[in-house]
């Protein structure tokens, strides 16, 4: 090799390994940056929640609100059987006398953990154009009903068999007032409560009460109701139908006043049918048609946030539909026959019973149809405040 040989070898080392090196340590680079995305993307893929459970995915709800997730974990107690020898339970118009069967009773009290006014739970859906804290009008044709896929339609685990109607439990007060639980709801029932923003007691741990009054039609008792809540300056939630609505201008009025006075109106259907043995559709028609009804009547401003079902009749499918639109099921605490206004209970007698009954965070549920609740009904409020309770509003 001569000498002009070595110089042209020489300048092709200096020139072109630095070359070679930058393109190895380029690729280097890129090798590292792809594999970091891989990671994020599968730690994103996998994210869990604290509890332990996937993120749930949200789904764009065709009529412009976010879809609930789907829930597919399995609802509690769904593959247990229904507890056996077992007395019929009460419904909407006991306050429950009789003990459930040998399944294991719940070791809790019930406790409806209440969402803050402009947060919804993570089981509901976002509502865009309205207000956050009410319930809305959705067309059933526009729901992707998938978000309930996993969700039990079944009655709740410690119902009887055959029903679906819903019974409050056993509330003891001994000569000294102290207040016990003989026997309660199950804890699985309790926790779709909690899940679905549904309402049995409120706040037990303080002593307050609700009062609530169901409105299936007029019988010449709720205005005097509302006088006796006007004169000891007491707000509650009539839950009214369709029925009611539909009744005339006296109704209107009647309702007209309950807002003016501060009290809250709720649903208790259109036509006050057993909601669990609805279609999906079905459901969303029976709420839609009293909400619209409503607005119609009180102005377009008006808004709403409970539901009673009737009876109570209820499963884990019906407090999910209805909270993802918007509503609060609303059950009770304390019930009792004051609905057959052609067999009225004696007022000493179930204002004693009311006494009795009375616990921390007691929901009231009484029919304003009743002669005996119109009656009593002053002499519960003082009671009630002279035992050291507040009487609150049932979204207080």
């Amino acid at each position: 090799m001569d000498n002009n040989d070595k110089i042209q070898k020489s300048k092709y080392n200096i020139g072109v390994k630095p070359v070679i090196y930058t393109i190895a340590i380029i690729f280097l680079v890129l090798v590292i940056v792809v594999e970091v995305v891989a990671i994020i993307h599968l730690n994103n893929s996998n994210a869990v929640e604290p509890n332990g459970t996937p993120l749930a995915v949200i789904t764009q709800d065709p009529n412009g609100g976010t879809a609930a997730p789907a829930d597919n974990t399995p609802s509690p107690g769904e593959n247990t059987p229904a507890p056996g020898n077992e007395t019929p339970l009460p419904g909407e118009t006991e306050t429950g006398t009789v003990t459930p069967g040998d399944s294991p009773l719940a070791t809790q009290d019930p406790t409806e953990i209440p969402r803050t006014p402009t947060q919804a739970p993570k089981t509901t859906p976002s509502v865009t154009g309205i207000d956050e804290v009410a319930a809305r009008i959705v067309d059933p044709a526009n729901i992707d009903f998938s978000f309930l896929d996993g969700v039990s339609t079944a009655a709740f685990e410690d119902c009887s068999a055959g029903s679906y109607d819903w019974y409050c439990g056993a509330v003891k007060k001994d000569a000294a007032g102290n207040i016990s639980y003989p026997w309660d709801r199950y804890p699985s029932t309790l926790n779709y409560l909690k899940q679905y923003g549904g309402i049995y007691r409120k706040n037990q741990d303080q002593k307050v009460v609700y009062l609530t009054f169901d409105c299936g039609y007029e019988n010449g008792n709720t205005m005097s109701i509302l006088d006796t809540l006007k004169e000891k300056n007491v707000q509650a939630i009539f839950f009214v139908t369709g029925g009611f609505i539909d009744y005339g201008d006296m109704t209107k009025q009647m309702m007209q006043r309950m807002l003016a006075e501060g009290h809250l109106i709720g649903s208790h259907t259109e036509h006050h049918k057993i909601m669990p043995t609805l279609s999906n559709e079905e459901f969303v028609e029976e709420l839609n048609s009293v909400y619209r009804k409503l607005k119609r009547t009180l102005g377009d401003d008006f808004t709403m946030l409970y539901y009673r079902p009737p009876q109570g009749a209820c499963t884990p499918r019906d407090l999910a539909l209805a909270n993802y639109l918007g509503y609060h099921t609303t059950f009770w605490a304390f019930a009792y026959g004051d609905y057959d206004v052609d067999n009225q209970p004696d007022p000493a007698a179930s204002l004693q019973s009311m006494k009795e009954k009375l616990h921390p965070g007691c929901v009231f549920l009484l029919h304003a149809v009743s002669k005996t609740n119109a009656t009593i009904l002053g002499d519960l409020i003082d009671y009630i405040r002279a035992e050291g309770y507040e009487i609150r509003r049932i979204d207080q």
